[in-house]
């Protein structure tokens, strides 16, 4: 069989939810090494700015570990960018349920 055939025999069988996994993790890391460079930052670098060790944020940034939104969080706090954007129209959504739970409830 011939090697893309056997790639796209692969991809025919894989989840659709699996793709999108992929693909925004892959998206992620990208943005995190992109504004690493930006920065200057190395992964030791950044290990140390996180609290973790350079094989975590090496595992992290292999684009095959499933980041967990806590860590997702301090990267983005490290690197001070939203890593994960929120689409225009929910974003007055996210407003909208802000407002509602900071109102004070009576007592």
């Amino acid at each position: 069989m011939h090697q893309q055939t056997i790639f796209d025999s692969i991809i025919q069988r894989t989840k659709p939810e699996t793709h999108r996994f992929v693909q925004k993790n892959l998206a992620i890391v990208a943005e995190v090494s992109r504004l690493m460079k930006e920065k200057g930052w190395t992964q030791k670098e950044l290990a140390k700015k996180l609290q973790k060790t350079d094989s975590e944020v090496s595992k992290w940034l292999s684009g095959l570990h499933n980041l967990t939104l806590k860590s997702i969080t301090k990267l983005e706090a490290v690197l001070e960018a939203d890593l994960l954007e929120v689409p225009q129209n929910h974003a007055s959504q996210m407003k909208t349920v802000h407002n509602v739970l900071n109102e004070k409830q009576p007592k």
